[in-house]
């Protein structure tokens, strides 16, 4: 199942399986509170248990670890907020129950019994047989009574999702057509780019502003911190994997030890400046760890490809502040920097208004879901509305900001999806839009339900 869905990742039915994945998630048992328990959350009139949170929690690990098999450890772990995820599929369940009750929404015991009786690990030779729905309960440590408490809540709360997709959109023809368009389809826009730093003699910057900032920030302007690090590269042919070379560094706490002993090349970087690292490991973001470490600790393994690099900070030295005037000049180019920048973005702005369009810039066909604009760079998603422009939609109402120019859209012209190809594809696309015009339509729901609950969460007790 994992291969086909990693060779088919970008298929429509793919994409269509983890939407269902996502919402399978709430469905999972709901724990029945009891008196002692320590309490992590509270939804509504609903209180959450530690042990319903760490159930829930478990669960998610354990799908994410057959996900992702051997790559699976903390940094995915954490990328992933799997705490969070599974506080929010909590919080989904509660609200749910919350409005079936409202609605009058249950299930009936005969539904329940029908539901039971068809689960395949409780049936021998094609029937229902109740020894065995005790041994297996038995077996895995389930509690029969908290179980039919769990599964009669979860086929409320399926019943409540079904009523949910039921009113979300109907597609017909043209719905799908406009949907493969936005897939399949292709734009050329028309741009005008307004270039802060061409702005910047415009800009004036009084001594008495400049003064003001100094003396509230002179005590931050210092010259740059100057580490020592080594650090160790483990590649598919180390002896050792990345995650446990960190633990067992966690331990030692000699990097250059431990290269030794597992045979690994430490390399020690000597005395360099923030700057000079930046530069060497542009790809491994260090501004975003470096800070936090102190003399002798051992950084997380950072991953590039195939590589790992474990760090160890065995020294650092404090910048030293700053001559005043070089202070002044630093600060003065900033703000020169932002003004020039707040003009550049008000032009835009007046640009759009005044329907100055008379650009002869354009960007070419590209896709229409495609974030990255040949010359330009990545639109931010927040303006991924530009990429739908028509003949009925011309201009895009907002300046949008791409590495730090401003930049106004309208539309120029376009090519429609090949229509034997469409022809082709048209019902597998139509069963993946339906599916995903249900996951953003519960989605919305789910947010609405949400902001109406009175939800409190003590991460402290996690």
């Amino acid at each position: 199942m994992l291969k086909f869905m990693r060779k088919h990742a970008t298929g429509y039915l793919v994409k269509g399986m983890f939407g269902l994945i996502i919402i399978v998630f709430i469905f999972w048992g709901v724990g029945s509170f009891r008196a002692g328990e320590r309490v992590v959350a509270e939804v509504g009139p609903y209180k959450v248990s530690f042990t319903e949170y760490q159930e829930t929690y478990n669960k998610l690990l354990n799908m994410y670890r057959m996900i992702y098999k051997d790559k699976f450890d903390e940094n995915v772990v954490k990328e992933l907020k799997l705490k969070e995820k599974a506080m929010d599929e909590i919080i989904d369940r509660y609200v749910l129950i919350k409005k079936a009750k409202e609605l009058g929404i249950t299930t009936s015991e005969e539904e329940f019994l029908n539901y039971i009786a068809n689960m395949e690990m409780f049936r021998r030779d094609g029937k229902f047989n109740e020894k065995v729905y005790v041994e297996v309960l038995k077996r895995n440590g389930i509690d029969p009574k908290r179980f039919e408490e769990s599964e009669r809540v979860s086929l409320t709360i399926s019943k409540m999702v079904n009523i949910i997709n039921d009113n979300g959109m109907f597609l017909n023809e043209a719905d799908v057509w406009a949907g493969y368009i936005k897939e399949k389809g292709k734009i050329n826009l028309a741009f005008i780019q307004f270039d802060p730093s061409a702005l910047r003699g415009h800009v004036n910057v009084n001594e008495k502003e400049l003064t003001d900032l100094y003396e509230k920030e002179k005590g931050i302007h210092k010259e740059e911190n100057v580490y020592r690090l080594k650090y160790l590269l483990i590649d598919e042919k180390s002896s050792v994997r990345d995650d446990v070379a960190y633990l067992d560094l966690l331990k030692i706490k000699d990097i250059a030890a431990y290269g030794k002993q597992k045979g690994i090349e430490v390399i020690d970087l000597g005395d360099m400046k923030v700057s000079e690292l930046l530069r060497r490991f542009k790809d491994l973001k260090i501004d975003e760890w470096l800070k936090g470490l102190k003399k002798g600790d051992i950084s997380l393994p950072v991953r590039a490809d195939t590589k790992s690099y474990i760090f160890q900070l065995v020294d650092m030295e404090e910048g030293k502040l700053i001559d005043k005037g070089i202070a002044l000049r630093v600060i003065k180019e900033r703000i020169v920097n932002e003004k020039a920048k707040s003009l550049a973005k008000v032009r835009a702005e007046e640009a759009i208004s005044q329907k100055l369009l008379d650009s002869k810039k354009e960007t070419g066909f590209i896709q229409r879901n495609s974030y990255n604009i040949p010359g330009i760079g990545l639109i931010p998603k927040e303006h991924a509305g530009l990429l739908t422009l028509s003949k009925t939609y011309l201009v895009y109402e907002k300046p949008v900001e791409v590495s730090g120019k401003y930049y106004i859209f309208y539309f120029k012209d376009e090519k429609l999806p090949d229509k034997s190809v469409w022809e082709k594809e048209k019902e597998a696309y139509r069963k993946y839009l339906l599916t995903k015009t249900r996951e953003e339509f519960f989605k919305s729901f789910m947010e609405g339900l949400r902001n109406k609950e009175k939800i409190k969460i003590d991460w402290k007790e996690i």
